[in-house]
């Protein structure tokens, strides 16, 4: 089993003389390098493996819903003058002609202002 070390940074909350300043604190945790190693640890710590299984397929369905919750509020990368091009070929490709294409983007574009 080897022993790792890693960092974490946070900001000190309001309140307090110091609010708003980053700390950076370090910690050391284990790492198995075998499935022996593991089940030593699973067994002392008296664990199972299937709540460690649980806890994580939990905590991953928990990411991702934060993360598509998130998704709506985020600004996108793409330029909204992409967007709207990406639309208008859309259009086209379903057989929409151009100008015909671009006066449903226009409109609809100014109808959600």
């Amino acid at each position: 089993m080897q022993t790792k070390i890693a960092k974490f940074t946070f900001s000190i909350p309001e309140g307090h003389p110091s609010a708003g300043e980053k700390v950076e604190k370090s910690f050391d945790y284990s790492v198995c390098d075998n499935d022996a190693e593991a089940l030593t640890v699973i067994t002392e710590k008296k664990w199972s493996v299937v709540g460690m299984v649980n806890d994580i397929l939990k905590a991953n369905a928990r990411s991702n819903a934060y993360q598509a919750a998130l998704l709506p509020y985020r600004p996108s990368e793409v330029s909204q003058e992409d967007i709207k091009e990406r639309m208008i070929r859309d259009y086209i490709r379903l057989g929409v002609s151009e100008d015909t294409a671009r006066k449903q983007v226009e409109a609809l574009l100014a109808a959600n202002n």
